[in-house]
């Protein structure tokens, strides 16, 4: 631990405060970047798996995905820096120059989710979470960009809605409405792939 990340433990008496560890991370500190990988790390992952269907290829997207975060979070403006946002824009923009490069194409695509099944957890994911992984991304293909992604930032990524909306720039009612429409898409695209 640094002089200055001691001096501010010492002071704020908490390093689990977010805005704590983005600023000390934009002031350098590895240690704080590393409470943050450590938090957003599952969601990233998920994220970046849900995109790619390979397990390999989902690690590789998601290391790079903190790689560049770690590098730019210093000329980030912590006003502006919404941090599950701004880790799921570099994602995205990871599995785009994935895609683009062609390496996606030399992926062994025959991972198998596992599921994650947690009791706590809502009705949307719930349904989600009893349909099989491939008549899932059958059923995702068919949906429109933007209610695809929204599903996939708010069930896969595992982000807020205040977070998806940021990530999508668009507004938390907006995103509330997209998710529902989505939602409701999916379940009769599903309920007929299961017929």
């Amino acid at each position: 631990m640094s002089i200055h990340t001691a001096a501010t433990v010492a002071v704020t008496g908490d390093l689990d405060d977010e805005d704590e560890l983005i600023r000390l991370a934009q002031a350098g500190d590895g240690a704080a970047f590393g409470r943050l990988y450590d938090r957003y790390l599952p969601s990233i992952y998920r994220y970046t798996y849900s995109k790619t269907s390979s397990r390999s290829a989902a690690e590789d997207l998601t290391s790079e995905t903190f790689l560049r975060a770690f590098r730019a979070i210093a000329r980030r403006p912590r006003a502006h820096l919404n941090f599950a946002a701004w880790l799921v824009t570099i994602a995205r923009n990871v599995v785009i120059d994935h895609h683009r490069s062609g390496w996606s194409r030399l992926a062994i695509v025959t991972d198998e989710v596992d599921p994650q099944v947690d009791e706590s957890i809502g009705p949307e994911q719930a349904a989600l979470a009893s349909v099989s992984e491939a008549s899932l991304r059958s059923a995702l293909t068919r949906l429109p960009d933007d209610q695809r992604e929204c599903l996939l930032l708010r069930f896969f990524a595992g982000l807020s809605i205040s977070e998806t909306a940021a990530a999508m720039d668009r507004t938390d009612g907006a995103v509330k409405q997209l998710q529902f429409r989505a939602t409701n898409r999916l379940r009769r695209i599903i309920d007929r792939v299961l017929e």
